[in-house]
């Protein structure tokens, strides 16, 4: 099937990991300004993790699809060790990203806790 702008929502609800391989994945968005690496976080898809705008895409609450996935309890430390292999060295830096986004699930804080 080919990605178009038209389907990709649809394919990112069905957890459609060909998505992942077009160039719409982070740029498509929804009305509530969700790209479709949001609404694959929230399948709880965790290849989502190798994309490279997995915590940089926002939507309108300035949440990332790696919030999505912490906050829908799909993401686990060993998982956050994986995309962010220096996260101990550099953890303030991600607490203090984290910090500054209201609403910050508690999940991500009890990820970068540990």
């Amino acid at each position: 099937m080919r990605i178009t702008k038209e389907n990709i929502f649809d394919e990112a609800r069905r957890c459609n990991l060909e998505i992942l391989k077009s160039d719409l994945v982070d740029k498509a968005r929804a009305k509530n300004s969700w790209t479709p690496l949001h609404v694959l976080a929230r399948c709880g898809v965790k290849e989502i993790l190798d994309h490279p705008s997995v915590d940089k895409v926002k939507n309108n609450n300035d949440w990332t699809p790696l919030h999505l996935l912490a906050f829908k309890s799909h993401l686990t430390k060993e998982d956050l060790r994986k995309k962010y292999p220096w996260y101990k060295k550099e953890i303030k830096y991600i607490m203090k990203a984290v910090e500054e986004i209201e609403n910050t699930p508690t999940s991500v804080r009890f990820i970068l806790e540990d």
